[in-house]
């Protein structure tokens, strides 16, 4: 019996050689974690996608404006102001369950409008009645009623009462002058004293021809314009053009978007922050001591003078510190003046402007 040692399987030995080698060779299993995105990608994707949207939002409707006429305009045509006679038909629906759309009344409730005296007559009995109300009886169209109708002065204001009272001298047949908002002041400031609805017999002292004096204009009046700006639809108008940018917030996106809160452009003068909408703006820009470089899109040729107004006085109340409103006369004057420019403002334009105006 020998005494000597197998030999080792070389073979065996330099296959596992093989196989270390070759695993030395691959690449380590990859691991799962989160990596998140650098932030300047995060800002520039955001500045993308917000002056896309605003880009997009502009000229879609420039070009829905332009399909609407011959093809090539792409500015917005501002609606048409509803003459006296069709703001008064809807001023009617107040009067229409007495009078009936019809203007016919009701027999022996409610008196006709259709051929009354009271209507063709005298402008200004007709406007009193409306201001101060009527106590039967009264004998109208050949009947007698002995009814009461309300006094409307204190509910409706003087330029629908001169719309509804048009209103009905040019409807069923009636076919009369408008009465104007001027006459509707004139008679309301001569009889401002009376306190009680009129009677049969006191409008019959009024003469028929009596004329209509015009009422002074107060100073307050003259100084600034009296329109009432619509701020909810200010509010839509922000929100479908500028809030991409500038946030429902109005802080903006700092570095692209300067916010609208504590900017003195915003609260400041209303002929500056017109011409901005206007015309746009390129920076570099201080805005509450942050520079932006970014630029805002001119929106003179999409907006109309009543939208410019109503999206600036809501900018300007939600984040102005309840600066003024800015009316559609103030739009239509910077208009006049920057209607025409072809560029953008720059920061030292704007800094040119009046502080207040």
């Amino acid at each position: 019996m020998s005494n000597h040692l197998e030999p080792k399987n070389s073979g065996d030995s330099d296959d596992s050689l093989k196989v270390t080698a070759a695993t030395k060779r691959e690449f380590p299993d990859p691991i799962e974690e989160n990596h998140p995105l650098p932030s300047y990608v995060l800002i520039l994707v955001g500045a993308v996608l917000s002056f896309g949207l605003v880009y997009f939002q502009m000229y879609q409707d420039g070009a829905n404006a332009g399909t609407k006429g011959s093809g090539t305009a792409s500015v917005e045509q501002a609606p048409a102001e509803p003459t006296l006679a069709e703001l008064g038909k809807s001023v009617y629906s107040n009067c229409q369950p007495c009078h009936q759309a019809s203007g016919l009344g009701i027999a022996g409730q409610f008196p006709t409008l259709v051929g009354a005296e009271w209507v063709s007559g005298s402008e200004k009995r007709l406007i009193a009645i409306l201001l101060k109300g009527l106590s039967g009886p009264v004998k109208v169209a050949g009947a007698t009623y002995n009814g009461a109708m309300p006094g409307w002065e204190k509910t409706l204001s003087n330029k629908k009462i001169a719309a509804v009272l048009t209103y009905i001298r040019s409807s069923w047949g009636n076919n009369y002058p408008e009465i104007t908002e001027d006459k509707i002041a004139a008679v309301k400031a001569e009889f401002a004293s009376k306190a009680d609805a009129w009677n049969e017999a006191d409008l019959l002292a009024i003469p028929e021809n009596a004329p209509i004096a015009a009422a002074a204009t107060p100073a307050a009046q003259i100084a600034a314009p009296s329109a009432v700006v619509d701020l909810e639809a200010g509010k839509a108008q922000y929100q479908a053009i500028c809030i991409a940018c500038h946030q429902p917030t109005g802080l903006g996106l700092f570095p692209v978007f300067p916010p609208l809160v504590n900017s003195d452009y915003v609260k400041g003068s209303p002929e500056r922050l017109i011409a901005i909408v206007l015309n746009g703006v390129i920076g570099p820009i201080t805005v509450d001591g942050k520079s932006y470089t970014n630029m805002m899109p001119a929106q003179g040729a999409v907006l109309s003078d009543v939208k410019i107004s109503q999206v600036t006085s809501y900018v300007r109340k939600a984040f102005g510190e309840g600066a003024s409103p800015i009316t559609p006369e103030q739009v239509a004057e910077a208009r006049k003046k920057y209607g025409t420019r072809a560029t953008s403002w720059s920061e030292a334009e704007l800094l040119a402007f009046p502080v207040a105006n």
